[in-house]
């Protein structure tokens, strides 16, 4: 495998597993910096997934409430008025990986 292949695949592992790039790298014992260089250069090379988008549907319910409904496949998360943004972004790293 090339300097390159394994940047890549490094790349593509810190991306699906769900932990922020920062601390992935601080686990791998890789400087953050050098991971953030390998990533922009990919990201500038159009060598990582395309990025996916869900489709979404408004459905009116004759009892309005403030919840908010995420279906992506078998996976249904629902989102009260209240919520925590941060666990929200890694419960979504963590269902993005999976689903």
């Amino acid at each position: 495998m090339t300097n390159r292949e394994q940047r890549a695949a490094l790349v593509a592992e810190c991306r699906a597993s769900g932990m922020t790039a920062k601390a992935w790298c601080e686990a791998k014992d890789i400087k953050y910096q050098r991971y953030v260089n390998w990533a922009s250069k990919l990201n500038r090379e159009g060598q990582h997934e395309p990025q996916q988008w869900a489709d979404v549907t408004i459905a009116k319910e004759e009892h309005a409430t403030s919840e908010i409904r995420l279906n992506c496949g078998k996976w249904t998360i629902f989102v009260a008025t209240g919520f925590n943004p941060s666990l929200l972004a890694d419960i979504l790293k963590v269902v993005d990986s999976v689903c």
